[in-house]
């Protein structure tokens, strides 16, 4: 199975990730909407305030985990990894607009009323289990 090909398939099909982070032995999770370039499929991207309290937990250890969550909660495919790190991203919100609402189209009301309020963050991955079905798991590396 081209893995890989599972990897990009759900990155399209899902709206968020859920996202982990870990200071001082003290764990945290929260949902994130993320887009992804499908050129560069190493790196997903999410924006955040400013002044979210994760923006500290980054400065404070950038290793985190994700995994996406399923769309179809009677379905399997999903992708995790905890070989990961976040940091802020070059790019701009208004860069990264088009990319963004076109995984996630009910991101434009959001970025009108909040987006001078936000930064954009990337995750980097270097490596990923794609859970394509119950029996269907393998990894890609990048």
């Amino acid at each position: 199975m081209d893995y890989l090909e599972s990897y990009r398939k759900i990155v399209k099909g899902s709206g968020v990730i859920a996202l982990a982070t870990s200071v001082n032995d003290m764990p945290n999770v929260r949902i994130v909407n993320f887009c992804c370039d499908k050129e560069n499929p190493s790196v997903l991207y999410f924006s955040t305030g400013n002044d979210n309290p994760k923006v500290i937990e980054f400065n404070e250890n950038n290793r985190v985990a994700f995994t996406t969550i399923p769309t179809d909660l009677n379905d399997t495919p999903h992708i995790r990894s905890h070989s990961a790190v976040v940091q802020k991203s070059d790019k701009t919100l208004d860069d990264l607009k088009n990319l963004f609402l076109e995984h996630s189209p009910g991101l434009a009301e959001m970025f009108e009323m909040a987006g001078a309020y936000l930064s954009v963050y990337e995750i980097h991955i270097k490596e990923a289990t794609v859970i394509a079905g119950m029996e269907d798991i393998g990894t890609v590396s990048f």
